[in-house]
């Protein structure tokens, strides 16, 4: 595409701050996600339920105690989905008509009664997408139920109705996260998984690459997975941190 030339997508995102895009993976590969989730969740309820809150690495296997969704499973720089977003990127920058820079994914199992209250997103999300893996609403008379995803104005009001986004697996919203406001209301289905594919602008201010991390599939602190290890000073994890970047760079040179 050209500097003047703008896709209808790119068109409308500019004029509303958001748009839908369908179909963005394929159907089988939305069910292969949708049950990855539904498998992370049911692991990460064994551990809780065997090893008791805190006796293992939520960095590792998720959570039930994110804010947003107390209860839910939720989990933060999967490799999977961390994989899935670098891979979309020119499909992403095609729709925002900017070129972007992955940050982070953060995917999530919401269940029952669960809804996300009307919030704007930090500055690492500042162009966000919200992809439906899939759901399970077996328990509703109504099989046509479909949870919606509102998104307010593109100034940024509060207090509005909203513009209710539907989403079958596969499709998903890219919306400017830390513009819009987003929200859901409660869920009354069984299940409903989601992941978020987060990006910045490339020439932004907040052009930070994979969230600060050395690299994709990492935690935010990369420190909490060796919480058994003794890093005895601050030096020490220099050291490990000029590793990890030495080890990416080399792999990128034997790579041409």
């Amino acid at each position: 595409m050209s500097k003047k030339e703008i896709s209808p997508a790119a068109k409308f995102f500019k004029e509303n701050g958001w748009v839908k895009i369908d179909k963005v993976i394929d159907k089988d590969m939305a069910y292969f996600a949708y049950q990855y989730v539904k498998f992370c969740a049911t692991r990460l309820n064994l551990l809780d339920n065997t090893l008791g809150f805190g006796n293992y690495n939520e960095d590792v296997f998720g959570t039930f105690e994110d804010k947003q969704a107390p209860g839910d499973y939720s989990r933060y720089g999967d490799m999977f989905f961390d994989t899935l977003m670098v891979l979309l990127t020119e499909r992403i920058e095609n729709a925002a008509g900017v070129k972007l820079m992955p940050t982070y994914t953060y995917h999530r199992l919401y269940t029952k009664g669960t809804e996300l209250t009307r919030h704007k997103d930090r500055p690492s999300c500042a162009i966000s997408t919200t992809m439906c893996l899939g759901y399970d609403t077996e328990n509703l008379k109504d099989k046509s139920y479909n949870w919606p995803m509102f998104v307010g104005p593109k100034n940024g009001e509060k207090g509005t109705e909203g513009t209710p986004v539907y989403l079958q697996p596969g499709d998903l919203i890219l919306y400017k996260g830390c513009e819009v406001e987003h929200w859901r209301e409660p869920f009354i289905g069984n299940n409903h998984a989601q992941v978020f594919l987060h990006y910045n602008e490339k020439d932004g201010k907040n052009a930070f690459q994979y969230d600060k991390r050395p690299f994709i599939g990492l935690p935010k602190d990369i420190f909490s997975v060796q919480k058994k290890y003794s890093l005895e000073s601050k030096e020490d994890k220099k050291q490990i941190v000029y590793d990890w970047y030495k080890t990416i760079l080399e792999y990128k040179i034997n790579k041409r």
